[in-house]
């Protein structure tokens, strides 16, 4: 049996990436996660679950309705005998403005001796995530102001 996830079971973990519960159970506190973007402030170093999920995760997902989300994982590479894997995956969903959201990525990963991710990095379009966050964002404020 080989020290770290093979691919299918890498495919199991980002295929249930939009679930926090479930994904985070995938990852070593502490992490070292990495999302690139200059362009943006979500992107950044984050060094523990908590601070990821809290600075991108949460972010991210409440800009869009839950339940359209889909993630298919197109592809990984490494895994098994490698500690390091690539995985390129691929999430449709919907806004919560009704914009289509469609996004493409890929993050190399680094699992530790118990199998769970210590080290991850994610490359994706952060300009159009930027764009359903911070029109989400905005827009919350505005309906917080409304009701004061």
């Amino acid at each position: 049996m080989a020290p770290y996830p093979n691919a299918y079971q890498i495919e199991e973990m980002f295929c249930n990436r939009a679930r926090a519960e479930k994904f985070n159970q995938y990852l070593a506190d502490p992490i070292d996660v990495t999302v690139v973007g200059q362009d943006f402030n979500i992107g950044g170093n984050y060094k523990s679950i908590q601070e990821f999920h809290d600075s991108v995760y949460v972010r991210a997902i409440a800009a869009l309705k839950e339940e359209t989300i889909r993630i298919e994982v197109r592809r990984v590479i490494g895994g098994g005998d490698s500690a390091w894997a690539a995985v390129e995956s691929y999430c449709t969903a919907v806004s919560k403005y009704d914009r289509p959201y469609v996004m493409e990525f890929v993050d190399f990963v680094r699992f530790d001796s118990d199998g769970k991710i210590a080290q991850l990095k994610e490359f994706f379009d952060s300009g159009h995530l930027h764009s359903h966050v911070e029109e989400h964002e905005s827009k919350t404020k505005d309906e917080v102001k409304d009701k004061e």
